[in-house]
């Protein structure tokens, strides 16, 4: 986003907080108490502890119920009783009794549970996630058309899900009060936020547990398949991690889970619940963005207008030989190569990658170029770069070459397709102006890489990562004690 942009955003966030408040504290000097009706009776009754403090200024039959409308006339407290008659023999069968305070502001404070006006906070926290919503998805359009090869990308669309289904939550509260305002009022709504997030997370649960068996299965193929290394294990430590995690929220969740009260710890208790549900949902948007945007870059088909194509390397046999993982990712260089030279006539130039190992008998890029010219490949194209390391070595060097041949050459580099997202990353870190395309590999490979891509994200972005949590925490304390947060500010 540009500062601009961010200015206008930021714009937007004060005019609907603005619009929230002056919304809470004008409607907030009326109330509404429900009665049910189920006798369909008319005769009501009204009797005030304290007059002067609040006056009935409405009575309407809705739906089984009955609505009184109060509208402060004074400051001060009064207990109200509320009541229905029977129609038959005028006898009480259903009373309210609800203790007002009227602030120096007008508003009317229920002590202790509500206060006038408090469905504006829901519908501006909808108006806030609907924004947020806006802001995110189109952030990820843009980077995805102009920057996809980046963790900001990933993040951009895990918070476009969040700030999506946080809308959809309270979108559906605000939508619930306009059609049934008898259920859904002041703290129970609060609690029921909350409530539907703590939905969210037990519902994802099950996908959770099953992906980490399945990184288990998978780690424990790839050691059978690939050999025993402590990186190999890495899947199966994380999926003890996700177990041992899920398993630890469930518990922490569902503490008091019926608690919809006011004291201070049922209030504890609806804080909790609500920080872990949130962040867990978060953290899970997270892990399936990084999961989406590396499936994207792996079937992404890239434009045939390239001037170069960096393969990068891998280990090689003790011949120096390419192992098949290295095979097909030369294969897929070629295979790209031919396509583009029958569609558009463009020859491309190749640039195999990567230095020489401890183990190998020669770099890998001049494994490459010989396994390239025995599949005809014309060696007057091989531009063999043999003193990377490291990925974004590769991208480095390979740049540097193709910036002697030719300024602001359009580069495509062939990798695995599990690492097509990862290695984007370090070409853009490179400044190089490349797109990607991977070859198929084992399916074993790819619940390590996801992982690996999501841990790559929280550590990348872990400022605004803290952020969110912190940002979290502090709007779960905010509604839990909306209450005498709103009594405070309103008696100024």
């Amino acid at each position: 986003m540009t500062k601009k942009q961010i200015l206008i955003s930021i714009a937007c966030y004060i005019i609907i907080a603005v619009l929230t408040v002056t919304a809470v504290f004008t409607f907030g000097r009326s109330y509404d108490v429900y009665l049910g009706n189920p006798y369909n009776s008319d005769k009501t009754g009204i009797v005030y502890s304290d007059e002067g403090v609040v006056v009935n200024t409405d009575i309407q039959f809705i739906d089984g119920h009955i609505k009184f409308r109060f509208k402060s006339i004074g400051s001060g407290k009064t207990l109200v009783t509320s009541t229905v008659f029977n129609n038959k023999n005028e006898k009480e069968y259903m009373a309210v009794y609800y203790e007002f305070k009227v602030l120096p502001t007008g508003v009317i404070y229920v002590t202790g549970y509500d206060f006038g006006g408090w469905q504006f906070v829901v519908y501006g926290m909808a108006a806030m996630m609907l924004l947020s919503f806006i802001i995110s998805l189109k952030s990820f359009i843009n980077r995805k058309k102009t920057q996809f090869f980046s963790y900001r990308t990933a993040l951009c669309l895990a918070l476009t899900v969040f700030f999506g289904l946080q809308f959809l939550v309270y979108t559906a509260l605000s939508v619930g009060y306009v059609l049934y305002p008898w259920i859904f009022e002041g703290w129970l709504v609060y609690n029921f936020a909350g409530f539907i997030m703590m939905v969210l997370f037990f519902a994802s649960i099950p996908l959770i547990v099953l992906f980490a068996g399945f990184m288990s299965i998978s780690n424990l193929s790839l050691i059978r398949h690939e050999g025993f290394r402590n990186r190999n294990l890495f899947g199966i430590l994380i999926s003890l991690v996700l177990f041992v995690g899920s398993f630890l929220c469930v518990i922490t969740a569902l503490r008091n889970p019926n608690s919809v009260g006011i004291s201070p710890e049922e209030i504890r208790d609806s804080v909790i619940r609500t920080v872990i549900s949130s962040a867990f949902v978060y953290f899970e948007c997270i892990l399936y963005s990084t999961m989406i945007c590396t499936q994207y870059a792996a079937r992404h088909t890239p434009k045939y207008n390239q001037d170069f194509i960096v393969i990068l390397g891998c280990r090689t046999r003790k011949d120096g030989t390419p192992f098949p993982l290295l095979r097909g990712r030369i294969d897929k260089a070629i295979e790209f190569y031919k396509a583009q030279l029958e569609k558009t006539g463009l020859q491309a130039a190749f640039i195999p990658s990567g230095s020489q190992g401890r183990d190998e008998v020669m770099p890998e890029a001049i494994s490459i170029k010989n396994y390239l010219v025995e599949q005809g490949i014309d060696e007057s194209i091989i531009y063999p770069e043999t003193q990377s390391e490291n990925t974004l070595e590769n991208m480095k060097f390979s740049k540097m070459i193709a910036d002697e041949h030719k300024e602001n050459a359009n580069i495509l580099f062939a990798t695995t397709n599990y690492h097509v997202f990862r290695s984007g990353i370090f070409s853009a870190k490179a400044g190089m102006r490349a797109d990607g395309t991977g070859a198929k590999t084992k399916w074993y490979f790819w619940p390590n890489a996801q992982i690996r891509e999501f841990i790559g994200l929280l550590a990348s972005e872990w400022k605004i990562n803290l952020l969110f949590i912190l940002l979290i925490v502090a709007l779960s304390v905010l509604f839990a004690n909306i209450t005498p947060i709103i009594e405070f500010v309103a008696q100024f």
